[in-house]
Protein backbone atom coordinates (compact mmCIF):
# COMPACT_ATOMS: atom_id res chain seq x y z
CA UNK A 1 0.00 0.00 0.00
CA UNK A 2 1.16 3.59 -0.38
CA UNK A 3 2.83 4.79 2.40
CA UNK A 4 0.56 7.66 3.45
CA UNK A 5 -2.19 5.66 2.88
CA UNK A 6 -1.34 3.28 5.28
CA UNK A 7 -0.27 5.58 7.74
CA UNK A 8 -3.53 7.24 7.38
CA UNK A 9 -5.26 3.85 7.80
CA UNK A 10 -3.75 3.08 11.42
CA UNK A 11 -4.66 6.36 12.23
CA UNK A 12 -8.17 5.98 11.76
CA UNK A 13 -8.64 2.51 13.16
CA UNK A 14 -6.56 4.27 16.32
CA UNK A 15 -8.84 7.03 16.22
CA UNK A 16 -11.97 4.46 15.86
CA UNK A 17 -10.10 2.56 18.89
CA UNK A 18 -9.92 5.47 21.25
CA UNK A 19 -13.77 6.70 20.40
CA UNK A 20 -15.09 3.19 20.72
CA UNK A 21 -13.70 3.40 24.47
CA UNK A 22 -14.59 6.66 25.05
CA UNK A 23 -17.78 5.19 24.58
CA UNK A 24 -17.83 1.77 26.72
CA UNK A 25 -16.26 4.23 29.62
CA UNK A 26 -19.42 6.45 29.33
CA UNK A 27 -17.55 9.62 29.16
CA UNK A 28 -18.90 12.92 28.30
CA UNK A 29 -19.99 13.71 24.88
CA UNK A 30 -17.76 16.72 24.63
CA UNK A 31 -14.93 14.04 24.53
CA UNK A 32 -17.02 11.65 22.05
CA UNK A 33 -17.56 14.66 19.76
CA UNK A 34 -14.22 15.49 19.75
CA UNK A 35 -13.25 11.90 19.13
CA UNK A 36 -15.88 12.00 16.04
CA UNK A 37 -14.35 15.59 14.56
CA UNK A 38 -10.83 13.74 14.42
CA UNK A 39 -12.10 10.87 12.75
CA UNK A 40 -14.15 12.92 10.42
CA UNK A 41 -11.26 15.34 9.54
CA UNK A 42 -9.13 12.57 8.92
CA UNK A 43 -11.15 10.61 6.97
CA UNK A 44 -11.95 13.64 4.62
CA UNK A 45 -8.19 14.19 4.23
CA UNK A 46 -7.14 10.34 3.72
CA UNK A 47 -10.05 10.71 1.06
CA UNK A 48 -8.48 13.31 -0.69
CA UNK A 49 -5.49 11.27 -0.54
CA UNK A 50 -6.36 7.99 -1.93
CA UNK A 51 -8.61 9.51 -4.60
CA UNK A 52 -5.14 11.47 -6.01
CA UNK A 53 -3.28 8.29 -6.39
CA UNK A 54 -6.20 6.77 -7.84
CA UNK A 55 -6.58 9.82 -10.71
CA UNK A 56 -2.75 9.63 -10.99
CA UNK A 57 -2.45 5.79 -11.49
CA UNK A 58 -6.16 5.57 -13.67
CA UNK A 59 -7.47 3.15 -11.47
CA UNK A 60 -10.59 1.32 -12.84
CA UNK A 61 -12.79 1.28 -9.91
CA UNK A 62 -12.30 5.02 -8.92
CA UNK A 63 -16.08 5.40 -9.77
CA UNK A 64 -17.27 3.08 -7.24
CA UNK A 65 -14.46 3.90 -4.60
CA UNK A 66 -15.08 7.58 -4.57
CA UNK A 67 -18.78 6.89 -3.98
CA UNK A 68 -18.17 5.11 -1.22
CA UNK A 69 -15.97 7.69 0.48
CA UNK A 70 -19.02 10.28 -0.50
CA UNK A 71 -21.75 8.11 1.93
CA UNK A 72 -19.37 7.64 4.81
CA UNK A 73 -18.73 11.19 4.54
CA UNK A 74 -22.62 11.82 4.49
CA UNK A 75 -23.36 9.16 7.32
CA UNK A 76 -20.41 11.26 9.32
CA UNK A 77 -21.98 14.18 8.66
CA UNK A 78 -25.33 13.69 9.52
CA UNK A 79 -24.06 11.99 12.96
CA UNK A 80 -21.72 15.11 13.49
CA UNK A 81 -24.56 17.72 12.79
CA UNK A 82 -27.12 15.88 15.42
CA UNK A 83 -24.59 15.51 17.76
CA UNK A 84 -24.05 18.60 17.70
CA UNK A 85 -28.19 19.36 17.92
CA UNK A 86 -28.41 16.97 21.04
CA UNK A 87 -30.57 15.29 18.64
CA UNK A 88 -28.68 11.38 19.25
CA UNK A 89 -27.27 9.70 21.98
CA UNK A 90 -24.09 8.21 20.68
CA UNK A 91 -23.54 4.69 21.55
CA UNK A 92 -22.60 1.07 20.69
CA UNK A 93 -24.74 1.26 17.50
CA UNK A 94 -22.87 3.77 15.96
CA UNK A 95 -19.99 2.45 17.26
CA UNK A 96 -20.57 -1.16 15.37
CA UNK A 97 -21.82 1.64 12.27
CA UNK A 98 -18.78 3.36 11.68
CA UNK A 99 -16.24 -0.16 12.73
CA UNK A 100 -17.97 -2.08 10.45
CA UNK A 101 -17.81 0.42 7.53
CA UNK A 102 -14.00 1.29 8.75
CA UNK A 103 -13.35 -3.05 8.34
CA UNK A 104 -15.14 -3.31 5.22
CA UNK A 105 -13.77 -0.80 3.47
CA UNK A 106 -10.14 -1.56 4.65
CA UNK A 107 -10.74 -4.83 4.26
CA UNK A 108 -12.16 -4.98 0.55
CA UNK A 109 -12.24 -1.57 -1.14
CA UNK A 110 -8.98 -0.23 0.18
CA UNK A 111 -7.34 -3.75 -0.71
CA UNK A 112 -8.57 -4.43 -4.14
CA UNK A 113 -7.03 -0.64 -4.54
CA UNK A 114 -3.62 -1.72 -3.30
CA UNK A 115 -3.60 -4.95 -5.30
CA UNK A 116 -3.91 -3.08 -7.94
CA UNK A 117 -1.11 -0.65 -6.76
CA UNK A 118 1.28 -3.67 -6.34
CA UNK A 119 0.59 -4.88 -9.94
CA UNK A 120 1.27 -2.01 -11.44
CA UNK A 121 4.31 -1.84 -9.83
CA UNK A 122 5.19 -5.48 -10.17
CA UNK A 123 4.45 -4.34 -14.36
CA UNK A 124 6.63 -1.47 -14.06
CA UNK A 125 9.71 -3.97 -12.08
CA UNK A 126 9.09 -6.54 -15.00
CA UNK A 127 9.31 -3.41 -17.85
CA UNK A 128 12.41 -2.15 -16.32
CA UNK A 129 14.66 -5.66 -16.56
Amino acid sequence: MHPLLEKDHQQLIDLIDALDKCVLKGNSINQATKYLDAFVTLAEDEFKNEERIMEAYKYPEIIDHKKEHVRLLEQLHTLQSQLSKGQTPFGKDYMQLLRNWLETHLLDTDNRLEEFLYQINADSDKKNR
